[in-house]
């Protein structure tokens, strides 16, 4: 890490917050209206991304030639099902131990500070309110806010100029393997938390080379290099 370190991106789930979205709930609602419309029954299943869900349906409409203004309305119907299961777990949010504090930290240190998250914005702003830390943030990105999500290098290029950084002046914070995809193809730096809900399990064997127990030992770890 030669590059001064100026700015950090952070997941949000997991890694700052932990909250009980159902997603399995969540993607069968979504499955259910993708299999209404032309997606074969037993295809997709709970235990993929949203991100695959979607990539897999589109493939699928547009070689049968679906016309795009069907795609886009049946996408609406689906960003407002995700919208939904998100926006019915608010009340379940709380911070990951110690999580205001290092962000409080890191703002009087004068990173700048953003998340990148594949939740919705209004999601992600009401969920940082809840824990009392939305105003450390310089930048917010939600669902559909870069030019595609994480893991494509695209959402963290996004979130580097937004901030008004180069991509090795930041680096991302993360609990799980998707995070780390998204730094590594992005040629980002990655620091990865084990408070995410799947523990170890959730980097899929592709350890990060750095791996933290929690947001709370950012500050030593950023003051020890």
């Amino acid at each position: 890490m030669a590059t001064k370190i100026k700015g950090i991106v952070f997941d949000l789930d997991g890694t700052l917050i932990h909250s009980t979205i159902d997603f399995p709930k969540m993607k069968r609602r979504m499955i259910a209206i993708l299999e209404d419309n032309d997606i074969p029954k037993g295809m997709l299943t709970h235990r993929q991304t949203t991100v695959v869900i979607l990539a897999m349906a589109e493939e699928i409409w547009r070689s049968h030639g679906k016309e795009e203004e069907t795609i886009a309305e049946i996408k609406e119907a689906l960003e407002e099902t995700m919208n939904r299961g998100e926006l019915e777990a608010i009340s379940t949010v709380n911070e990951v131990e110690g999580a205001s504090e290092t962000l409080r930290w890191l703002k009087e240190k004068g990173y700048k500070l953003a998340i990148l998250t594949r939740s919705h914005h209004p999601y992600a702003v009401e969920a940082l309110k809840k824990i009392c830390v939305h105003q450390y943030f310089d930048s917010i990105l939600g669902r559909g806010e870069t030019p595609r999500p994480k893991p494509y290098a695209e959402a963290l290029r996004h979130a580097s100029n937004i901030m008004g950084l180069k991509i090795d002046e930041i680096v991302f914070v993360g609990d799980n393997h998707i995070d780390h995809a998204s730094a590594v193809n992005a040629d980002c730096l990655f620091i990865g938390v084990r408070t995410g809900p799947r523990g170890d399990a959730s980097w899929a064997e592709n350890w990060p080379e750095v791996l933290l127990d929690s947001v709370v030992d950012l500050p030593r770890y950023l003051d020890s290099i």
